[in-house]
């Protein structure tokens, strides 16, 4: 058993399986990402850039995450070589920083939004607020989130982006109210 451990057939196999595994995950999250980009576009050609504005909540995602991408590059290529197992550190940090990295991509796109007075971009859709239903606060382990329930799916943002959405949700309600307010004024 040990010797099947130990086999290089066993390390290649296992890079091999790594490997795709690691692919996969950077493609779904680059294609995660992308359609946030896509739905930014659509949102410009229908409600206009001027109006919107750009809400980034991930730097701190964003830092601690590169920050352990970088310790993993780092360690790959200074890894003490006087190790028993150095090609198996060496395949571990290597497929660690690339699962990291999509992770920082996928933290990037989850805490990115765009906000305008007629609809908001949440992932990869573009919501405009009347299709908003609720925004149902709730805590999930340790953290606290914010469901945005809405006729295109459910949306899971953070406790300080539903804070934002729900202020930018009531600003457009104002507005919608005073906009009929002014039109029963006019007949």
């Amino acid at each position: 058993m040990f010797n099947l451990i130990n086999s290089e057939a066993f390390f290649i196999i296992l890079c091999v399986g790594f490997g795709i595994y690691a692919i996969y995950y950077l493609w779904s999250a680059f294609k995660f990402a992308r359609g946030y980009i896509l739905a930014r576009k659509k949102y410009y050609e229908k409600y206009g850039k001027d109006s919107a504005r750009h809400v980034n909540q991930f730097w701190g995602w964003a830092i601690l995450f590169g920050s352990f991408c970088i310790f993993c590059v780092y360690s790959v290529i200074n890894v003490d070589p006087s190790l028993e197992q150095l090609k198996w550190f060496r395949m571990a940090y290597f497929f660690v920083a690339l699962i990291l990295f999509g992770q920082m991509v996928v933290a990037i796109v989850k805490r990115s939004a765009l906000v305008g007075p007629e609809a908001i971009v949440i992932e990869s859709a573009v919501i405009p607020w009347k299709s908003v239903v609720s925004m149902d606060p709730k805590k999930r382990g340790v953290q606290r989130v914010v469901d945005v329930v809405t006729t295109q799916g459910t949306f899971t943002v953070s406790r300080e982006m539903g804070l934002l959405l729900h202020d930018e949700y009531e600003k457009y309600r104002q507005a919608k109210k005073e906009k009929k307010l002014e039109k029963k004024g006019k007949k």
